[in-house]
């Protein structure tokens, strides 16, 4: 192979026989043979000598054609896919080895157990520093050649320790990256993968650490999830990211942050098979292992009567919105014989909000995002995201009304119960209004829940109580109501967290963002590092909340059903009665003459502008926003490919019921240790062998 071109056929090739060769060393002789040790450790320097020798000759062969102005010749996938095959083919079957190794040797008694964690423990750390030391010094390679300023903020580059890179070397030596040059995608792609695996590797060394199976804490953990965090604020569009930490939160036992990133990871615009199949499984099928673990823990919180206390009202939010979910979409698996838990439904949810949210705000944010998620995969995916949001409320199944009747039942609690008594206690937290920017973001992405919540009158009114204290308090300077979106110069924590996120339409979008994407500065506004602007107080964030806010809530509220009204006298909402409503017929005229609203034609006609400004807009700032715009170039690659079709979702599909069936039927094993994370565009062939073998431990 080595006169052979180097491409993605290529590659495969010689992973895929790689592959095959590293089954044979992991076998129960490399545990106990220090000969067999040294005879994988030599196999292995031979992968990665490859390895390197595709990814130096693949860069040389890009940077010819860039040079030579060939740029349709470049391509954009197989650089990373050489990073990709690598850690699945090579790093992660190994990693996976050394697991299996480890739990086989916690089953063995304490003498013989300590004595032969040592071995295991100086073979596994050699493994870990090697790997390590690989996918830095590729990172460090890719740093050293290309100035990369112009697309990742310096931030990022001083939390990996690599500042020296940035800033040592004249930017003369290296190849610029920008939008405009092609080879930035691949390079970019090429070091956020190298992140995800450097992060992946740490996971796997904190879990095999130490010789106990006492629970993990999310603390061990720290390093992992540091350089996940890293890679998200690289491309939040990826959705691998996400499924990694849900690792985390899983072995750590936080069902609620195993979720939520599910959730984020299926939910992106490049969603990761894995967290979308676990997703699946957790709501939907009752014998998965995971919803088994979180059933077991509730069940021993419970017997405890561990009220008041935070990991029980986690773990009961996070099972009884699992129990509604579950009756919502398949309710032929809810019958007679779960009577026991009937608690688990409805009304024990929100006396769940009422009794135990203190102090539990993250769980709320947490489990607004599973009820957007969960609404999403309703939808059959035939339907493009952009059918999802024009759908109408009449056009909504019977299921999927009675999931939005539960959720804003449960939403119009903790606005009663959480938010409003809370929020100005809490300044400086920024949960507590974020969950509201979340919840009018989701709102306006969906025709169908706008015009659904337009009919609820318990969320109309919670919601309009909450917006009268907002406009009335101190912090919203005379009582303003607002007719534009406020302005900042980077974004929040929150945005930051949910950008990418489908649910939304890919952002929070209630601020006039315009400079924060205009701006110079826009690759350390985008993660909410400005360096051209000062950073705000938390109290000065709240204000703009508070205005953004009031500026949603008031045409959210303009258009409602339910008898709330604006009372221009008290500058505040008002709640009358159907009859008084249909005597005065004022809805919120005081709102339209305060704020200069205009005719109802004249509102069309400048709606059509300000859309048709917002679009080209867009259109230039695409051009500007680095990262988006790469990860709007990655979709487009895998788009190219041929994917398997996932399960249809209407509604409850068949395919869903027959899922959750057939996995009831089977023995399941842990997802975590068979599913190797891919794109689907990248995923190895389905007739490969991707189990990994189980070493004896010797006596």
């Amino acid at each position: 192979m080595d006169n052979e071109e180097v491409n993605e056929e290529c590659m495969r090739i010689f992973f895929k026989n790689a592959r095959a060769h590293l089954d044979k060393h992991l076998t129960s002789r490399l545990t106990c043979d220090e000969n067999a040790y040294i005879t994988f450790r030599c196999f292995l320097d031979g992968i990665h000598c490859k390895s390197t020798r595709f990814l130096e000759e693949l860069l040389l062969k890009q940077e010819n054609m860039y040079h030579n102005n060939n740029y349709e010749c470049i391509n954009d996938s197989v650089i990373p896919l050489v990073l990709k095959l690598l850690w699945l083919q090579i790093h992660e079957p190994t990693l996976q080895w050394f697991e299996h190794w480890f739990h086989d040797i916690m089953r063995l008694s304490n003498r013989r157990k300590f004595r032969v964690f040592r071995i295991f423990q100086k073979k596994m750390i050699q493994f870990f520093k090697i790997t390590h030391r690989y996918y830095y010094d590729i990172i460090e390679h890719l740093c050293a050649k290309y100035d990369m300023n112009s697309v990742i903020s310096n931030a990022l580059f001083a939390k990996l320790n690599l500042m020296q890179y940035t800033d040592g070397l004249s930017t003369h030596e290296k190849i610029i990256l920008n939008t405009s040059n092609p080879l930035t995608f691949s390079i970019v792609i090429s070091l956020q993968r190298c992140v995800i695996n450097l992060g992946s590797t740490h996971f796997y060394k904190t879990l095999l650490n130490k010789p106990s199976n006492k629970p993990k804490s999310v603390e061990g953990f720290e390093k992992s999830i540091r350089y996940l965090n890293i890679a998200s604020l690289y491309l939040p569009a990826v959705g691998d990211t996400y499924f990694q930490r849900a690792k985390i939160y899983l072995i750590t036992g936080k069902f609620s942050l195993y979720f939520f990133e599910l959730v984020r990871g299926a939910l992106v615009r490049i969603p990761s098979k894995c967290a979308l199949n676990n997703l699946k499984d957790f709501i939907l099928t009752p014998n998965f292992p995971e919803r088994r673990r979180l059933m077991k823990k509730l069940a021993i919180l419970v017997s405890k009567d561990l009220k008041g206390e935070k990991s029980f009202f986690e773990g009961q939010i996070v099972l009884q919105f699992l129990s509604i979910v579950e009756h919502t979409l398949v309710p032929q698996s809810w019958n007679a014989s779960r009577a026991s838990n009937c608690w688990l439904l409805k009304e024990h949810l929100q006396i769940a909000a009422l009794k135990y949210h203190s102090g539990n705000i993250n769980v709320i944010l947490e489990n607004l995002a599973a009820t957007m998620g969960s609404f999403d995969l309703m939808f059959t995916t035939r339907k493009s995201k952009e059918q999802k949001n024009k759908l109408k409320y009449a056009d909504l199944s019977e299921r999927q009304v009675f999931f939005l009747d539960l959720s804003f039942d449960f939403i119009a609690n903790i606005i009663d119960v959480v938010i409003k008594p809370s929020w100005q206690k809490n300044m400086e937290d920024f949960r507590y209004l974020a969950i509201i920017r979340l919840l009018m973001c989701w709102i306006k992405s969906y025709r169908s829940i706008l015009q659904y919540t337009h009919r609820h009158k318990k969320f109309c009114t919670s919601f309009a109580l909450l917006l009268n204290d907002l406009i009335n308090s101190p912090l919203n300077c005379s009582g303003n109501i607002y007719s534009h979106r406020p302005k900042r110069s980077y974004l929040f924590r929150e945005d930051i967290i949910f950008r990418e996120f489908s649910c939304i339409n890919f952002a929070l979008t209630d601020f006039n963002d315009d400079y924060v994407y205009d701006s110079p500065d826009m690759i350390n506004n985008i993660i909410g590092c400005p360096t051209l602007t000062k950073m705000l107080s938390p109290k000065e964030e709240c204000v703009l909340r508070i205005r953004s806010i009031i500026f949603s809530g008031m045409k959210f509220l303009e258009k409602n059903d339910t008898g709330v009204i604006w009372n221009a006298s008290k500058h505040k909402f008002d709640l009358i009665s159907p009859d008084i409503k249909m005597k005065r017929q004022i809805a919120l005229s005081e709102i339209s003459s305060k704020i200069n609203v205009k005719t109802q034609q004249e509102r069309v006609v400048s709606s059509r502008k300000v859309e048709a400004k917002r679009d080209e807009q867009q259109r230039k700032r695409a051009g500007k926003i680095a990262v988006t715009e790469l990860e709007k170039q990655f979709a487009n690659v895998r788009r190219t490919k041929k994917l398997s079709p996932l399960p249809e979702k209407d509604g409850v599909s068949s395919e869903l019921v027959k899922h959750a069936a057939s996995r009831g039927k089977k023995t399941i094993t842990g997802p975590l240790s068979s599913d190797f994370l891919s794109y689907p565009d990248e995923a190895i062939d389905a007739d490969e062998d991707i189990t990994v073998q189980v070493p004896d431990t010797p006596t």
